[in-house]
């Protein structure tokens, strides 16, 4: 009841309209990040390391708690924010069309199918890119079952080198405390997140050898905590958060 089969690779035209927008920065600015305020207090650090990009940037992060995203949007300069898409499973939000809707105007969800034919999703954000919309990504594809990262999938990588564009690292530190896969309400605990500098790809570099180093970049951020590895999800798991995202 109240669901429906996973949309295409693409996200209506109506989200990047310049009304919902405006809305979106309302809402945003004045309701979602004082709600996650309220029990998770944000320090942004090194946010200045966004200043000399120019066009669009693929950002990413490790992912440990369905707020991730909003700790993304919030930390990011207006200039991304408000032309950014966060990249999301087309087989968790987007099978209530309420839910599909409401995250599509509060923080413009992209649907990605993670069982595979995630290529036109790939081409159809690639084409967002050239037209300097920023893309959200979080290349894990999982919720952390841990809170320590997990191993990148190279769909950013492929999105980065095709459509010539940088990747922004960050690491995000506190919201699996705030908020883990296993909690159905939020609790208090301050949370940071840390931008790096923003990385390309080498001449000749191939994905797989990209995502690997854009990996590293986030550890590298995580200082100590970057060492530690996620557990892997359970053989078969048929979980809303599987492992088979992004390839």
């Amino acid at each position: 009841m109240g669901t429906t089969s996973a949309p295409a690779a693409d996200t209506p035209a109506w989200t990047q309209a310049g009304a919902v927008r405006g809305a979106r920065a309302v809402l945003q600015t004045f309701l979602i990040f004082p709600l996650l305020g309220l029990f998770s207090p944000l320090t942004i650090n090194d946010r200045q390391r966004l200043k000399p990009l120019r066009g669009a940037a693929i950002f990413v992060s490790n992912h440990c708690s369905a707020l991730d995203a909003v700790v993304m949007l919030q930390a990011m300069t207006n200039r991304f924010r408000f032309r950014a898409f966060v990249v999301a499973a087309a087989d968790s939000i987007f099978k209530r069309k309420w839910e599909a809707t409401l995250t599509r105007l509060l923080i413009n969800t992209f649907p990605i199918p993670r069982a595979g034919g995630a290529r036109p999703a790939l081409d159809r954000l690639k084409e967002h890119l050239a037209r300097r919309w920023s893309v959200v990504i979080f290349p894990e594809g999982t919720l952390s079952r841990t809170g320590n990262i997990g191993t990148f999938k190279k769909g950013a990588a492929i999105l980065a080198i095709d459509a010539g564009v940088p990747i922004v690292p960050a690491y995000i530190d506190g919201m699996y405390e705030v908020f883990p896969r296993f909690r159905r309400l939020p609790r208090f605990h301050p949370a940071a997140i840390t931008f790096g500098d923003p990385v390309r790809p080498e001449p000749g570099e191939d994905y797989d050898t990209f995502i690997a180093r854009v990996e590293q970049a986030v550890r590298t951020l995580a200082g100590p905590k970057g060492l530690l590895r996620d557990e892997p999800a359970p053989s078969g798991s048929g979980s809303a958060e599987g492992s088979n995202y992004w390839y």
